[in-house]
């Protein structure tokens, strides 16, 4: 018995670690593209998930052909082992490539797809694809479940892992202390180097003048980021506080949050955290974005209510004065935010969704 799991990012490796304890050894060793939470729960890591840490049109152009062989590599792996099953996390680009390489060349075991692309948004034939290639999904949200339910795919859903994790969250006490009676707001550049590197600048000068303010400014630092960006990072000459431990714990002691549009969006609702979403990438990556995404909103909070809760920069817009002018917008009116953040946390669904995967997965390859 073995399971396969492949995922690309720190949110994926996390998904992967808590499956991995639900599963509890029911469906043996649990191994693949996985990072530090994957094999601290007991994976095998036989390709660290930084191999798939692009971002943007132009950087993953660079990296096709080392992708290629990657997936190659992978999908003669998973031939050569014939799992019990398949497990991808995320990072579409790479992992439907992979699920097609790997049925093309005679695995018809069951495969799960945690946090499918995000079709509803743009590329929508790859819902088509995903059913073709009879893939089981395990979407985050209630809408994108619908979405692809409608599209014919195996899906299935109860609520999102985020409310498993930040269920009665506290940080570890020597947080609190480090942080108790500061006004503390959270400056998040990113995961991916890219990304950091485009945010940093930006958020040294948001950083400078919230220090005028009164504020304390402090700077997370990804541990998923390679050592020569956390070293660039933190030397920036700010005269800023730096934070290396989890992002969520630096959100929960601070009075808002200004950051990289992704998961960090949902993790500062969850914590009832007003926020600045910040998205910029390269002209490429985001020329294709505008072109071809149907949405209004990139963050998550705006797209469940439909309206705009959090203010989102892109691109251009994303300067210390756009950042420093929605943050008094915020803070001339609090209630209204607050309230709308609790009207899209009640659209979360249910907790237990890491056991009802597992439950799932089992349950469909016989254990």
């Amino acid at each position: 018995m073995s399971l396969f799991l492949s995922c690309g990012e720190a949110s994926g490796d996390h998904y992967a670690g808590c499956l991995i304890k639900a599963l509890d050894g029911r469906l043996g060793r649990c191994w693949g593209m996985l990072g530090p939470e994957g094999t601290t729960s007991g994976g095998h890591e036989v390709w660290s998930y930084s191999e798939l840490q692009v971002m943007g049109i132009s950087e993953g152009l660079k990296s096709l052909l080392r992708l290629s062989r990657l997936k190659d590599r992978m999908a003669n792996s998973v031939l050569k082992e014939m799992p019990d099953c398949v497990v991808v996390i995320d990072s579409p680009d790479y992992h439907i490539p992979l699920i097609k390489a790997i049925r093309r060349k005679g695995y018809r075991n069951p495969i799960f797809y945690v946090s499918p692309p995000t079709a509803w948004a743009w590329r929508a034939k790859r819902a088509d694809v995903i059913r073709d290639l009879e893939v089981t999904c395990f979407p985050l949200f209630e809408f994108e479940h619908r979405f692809y339910t409608d599209k014919g795919v195996e899906s299935r859903w109860m609520g999102h892992p985020l409310l498993d994790d930040l269920c009665d969250y506290a940080p570890d006490e020597d947080v609190m202390n480090a942080y108790s009676g500061k006004r503390i707001v959270a400056l998040l550049p990113g995961s991916r180097s890219t990304e950091v590197r485009r945010l940093a600048p930006v958020l040294r000068e948001v950083g400078v003048e919230l220090k005028r303010m009164g504020y304390n400014p402090v700077v997370s630092v990804a541990k998923s980021l390679p050592s020569v960006d956390r070293q660039a990072l933190k030397s920036m000459d700010s005269g800023l506080s730096f934070f290396e431990g989890k992002g969520v714990d630096l959100m929960y002691v601070s009075e808002f949050v200004i950051g990289a549009c992704g998961t960090a969006a949902v993790e500062a609702m969850m914590l009832d955290k007003f926020m600045v979403v910040l998205y910029k990438a390269s002209f490429l990556s985001y020329l294709v974005y505008k072109l071809m995404v149907k949405t209004q909103w990139v963050a998550m909070p705006n797209i469940l209510l439909g309206r705009e809760v959090y203010p989102e920069l892109l691109q251009g817009e994303v300067k210390a004065s756009s950042v420093l002018e929605a943050v008094l917008r915020y803070l001339k009116d609090t209630t209204k935010v607050h309230n709308d953040l609790a009207k899209a946390r009640s659209k979360m669904g249910d907790r237990g969704a890491y056991k009802f995967w597992a439950d799932v997965i089992a349950k469909t390859v016989g254990r």
